[in-house]
């Protein structure tokens, strides 16, 4: 077994590796983590052990520090691992070309690297690049991984290109016999099952669709307080009335920020695609600046004193030079843009606080039907640690009705443009909608915006497959193929 030092750390370098990769393997972080950092002679210098702290820092979802220890370890040594490290960062981020040229790189560095050329492909089928995928994991399919876990990923992968060509039966068959024959690997099951379900819905199976959907997202599945959630969501009201908010501090005018709000699965990446086509238009996905920001604020806000006195040194200086620094990043994006979106989660909830930091701002509220956003959402794979309430339909119920509540809220109170649409009709009327959209931003309509699937940049979402096709109108009404399994459920009333 070897020898170890007091505390139980290796006494040797290799044997450190090896425990902390174990241990790894068995989810042990914080274990192989305190390994990594003292077991080994110069941890800042041993590009191997660099790398398995990056790995680390992205299952503790910590995408800053995960591009830091990649970026340590390729400066000692170019190794695909550490590429991989940045691509995974950049997927995070909705960094699509920079993750794919990420990838390209660790093939450069090894074509051999089998890791590699597994994230290549998943990447080009995020991008719709389906033959180039398929072209990718050739060298795999000649030599067919011996290693479990390596044979259910290229299981898994020839799976999706299965269905995406159109194939779904032999879909289905082949993720069984492959990705799905073992049951030990959870985190890997999950994401077959995920894949399962889409194909299965898609072959027009729904009843079985729905009972796969239902059991990875008990995999899972986090317990979540709606009543809590709802009482939150009245505290932001209560926060943010008229006549406080008239006493907030003042940012930044500026007219460049458009913020999409709605549901995940409600249309908010149609919306973006749509006014990233613009050619003075562009879109950053899900950026997370002001979310930053509240988090500063909140840390710095003494509740027992009165706003603006509350928030301490954070006043209207501050506030200004926070707004400008988030247009000035924006700019940096997208220096030809006149209007640039963020579709980022968290917008409905910062809406008080994007009023005031960012005066001059829009807002445009994607509405859909909750039925349909439900059964969207059960059928993608979330992360529940993020958000658990996609995970059961009666939760979801209740999420998209104090949403609602919520916006409804900001349409009394806030100065800042909101402009209302819904999906339904997004998608039956574009020569409507599109234009109603583009002269909201204050824009010319522009034809481009109707090629929206065909022009501007990759987006890394759910909605990859459905933005980057031409418009469609099947997702409506989806819920009606699910009309069994979602009957149980008290559903909020949208009017038609």
């Amino acid at each position: 077994m070897g020898s170890k030092r007091k505390g139980g750390i290796p006494a040797d370098r290799t044997r450190a590796i090896e425990t902390a990769r174990g241990l790894m393997g068995a989810g042990r972080l914080a274990e192989a983590e305190e390994i990594l950092r003292r077991g080994i002679p110069s941890p800042s210098k041993d590009a191997e052990a660099l790398r398995l702290r990056g790995w680390i820092a992205e299952r503790n979802n910590q995408p800053a520090e995960m591009k830091s220890l990649a970026e340590k370890s390729l400066r000692i040594e170019s190794h695909p691992e550490g590429h991989l490290i940045l691509a995974q960062y950049h997927l995070r981020n909705d960094e699509s070309d920079d993750a794919l040229t990420a990838a390209k790189t660790a093939l450069e560095v090894d074509p051999t690297h089998r890791p590699t050329r597994m994230m290549l492909s998943a990447i080009l089928l995020e991008r719709g690049r389906v033959d180039e995928a398929a072209e990718v994991i050739v060298p795999l399919q000649t030599d067919r991984p011996t290693e479990d876990g390596e044979a259910r990923r290229l299981g898994y992968t020839e799976a999706n290109i299965l269905s995406r060509r159109g194939d779904h039966q032999a879909a289905i068959d082949h993720l069984e016999s492959t990705a799905l024959a073992d049951t030990s690997m959870h985190g890997e099951r999950k994401a077959s099952l995920a894949l399962k379900a889409k194909i299965l819905d898609e072959f027009g199976r729904h009843e079985e669709a729905f009972a796969v959907a239902e059991t990875f997202n008990a995999m899972e599945r986090i317990p979540f307080d709606a009543h809590r959630f709802n009482r939150e969501i009245d505290g932001i009201i209560g926060q943010y009335d008229r006549e406080t908010l008239d006493r907030f501090p003042i940012g930044f005018q500026s007219d460049l920020p458009v913020f999409v709000t709605g549901m995940p699965r409600s249309g908010t990446s149609l919306i973006d695609r749509i006014i990233d086509a613009h050619p003075l238009a562009g879109g950053v996905g899900e950026f997370t600046g002001i979310e930053q920001f509240a988090a500063r604020l909140q840390a710095a806000t003494d509740p027992r004193r009165p706003v603006p006195e509350c928030f301490g040194s954070m006043q209207s200086p501050q506030w200004k030079a926070e707004g400008e620094r988030y247009v000035q990043r924006l700019r940096r994006l997208m220096p030809d843009a006149e209007r640039v979106v963020n579709k980022s989660l968290m917008n409905a909830n910062l809406l008080g606080l994007i009023a005031r930091l960012l005066p001059g701002s829009r807002v445009i509220h994607v509405l859909r039907d909750p039925r349909d956003v439900a059964i969207s959402c059960m059928m993608g794979e979330f992360r529940p640690s993020a958000m658990p309430w996609t995970t059961r339909l009666d939760w979801i119920a209740s999420v998209w009705d104090a949403s609602r509540r919520l916006m409804d809220h900001w349409k009394k109170v806030l100065d800042l443009p909101i402009l209302e649409v819904r999906y339904e009709k997004l998608v039956t009327d574009p020569a409507t909608e599109f234009p109603r959209i583009i002269d909201f931003l204050g824009l010319p309509w522009d034809d481009a915006c109707l090629d929206f699937h065909a022009t501007g940049r990759p987006l890394r979402t759910l909605s990859q497959d459905q933005v980057c096709r031409p418009l469609y109108t099947s997702s409506i009404g989806r819920h009606a193929h699910y009309a069994t399994s979602i009957a149980d459920v008290e559903w909020p009333i949208l009017e038609p």
